[in-house]
């Protein structure tokens, strides 16, 4: 007759949500979990910070209600270009106005009955849905200096917040 070593006993049945969730060493599962969210706070702190829009002054571009993400590093090596739309800190990252770029240091910018000027040419516009009467005077940007306005013009002038911003107030660009 032949003999057999004894075996301990059979290994204990892991559910298998579990096994998915925690696996089979929870020490490392937790170390990767930490790991994990550090990154994701420090991504979506420093480089990609999510934008909430409240309003209609970037219709139709983006709807009031949209949620999109900033890049934050990419003014670090370049500046803002006319036509991006961009983040602009009011009172730090908790209130920023999202705003389209119409002009650029050294620019001189101005509406003329809902056109855009911009030194002293007319400027065709395609993300705007429906102009307003914009009339405004001419502005020369100095350095360090951006005209920003939103999307929607079809709403009277007093009810945006538009006009100069310094190039230390715009945060970021938009992704989506």
């Amino acid at each position: 007759m032949q003999t057999t070593p004894t075996q301990g006993p059979p290994p204990a049945r892991v559910h298998p949500v579990r096994r998915v969730l925690i696996g089979r060493d929870p020490a490392k599962t937790l170390i990767r979990a930490l790991v994990l969210a550090v990154l994701c706070y420090m991504i979506f702190r420093f480089a990609f910070v999510p934008v909430y829009v409240r309003g209609a002054s970037m219709e139709p571009t983006f709807s009031d209600g949209a949620l999109n993400l900033a890049n934050t590093l990419v003014y670090r090596t370049r500046d803002p270009a006319r036509g991006e739309v961009v983040v602009i800190e009011m009172a730090g990252r908790r209130t920023m106005y999202l705003k389209r770029i119409l002009g650029v240091p050294g620019d001189t910018v101005h509406f003329d009955e809902g056109t855009l000027i911009v030194n002293g040419t007319p400027v065709e516009e395609s993300y705007v849905a429906r102009t307003g009467t914009w009339t405004t005077q001419p502005e020369r940007l100095e350095t360090d200096q951006y005209f920003v306005a939103g999307d929607n013009r079809a709403t009277p002038w007093e009810w945006h917040t538009i006009g100069i911003v310094d190039r230390s107030r715009i945060a970021g660009r938009i992704i989506f």
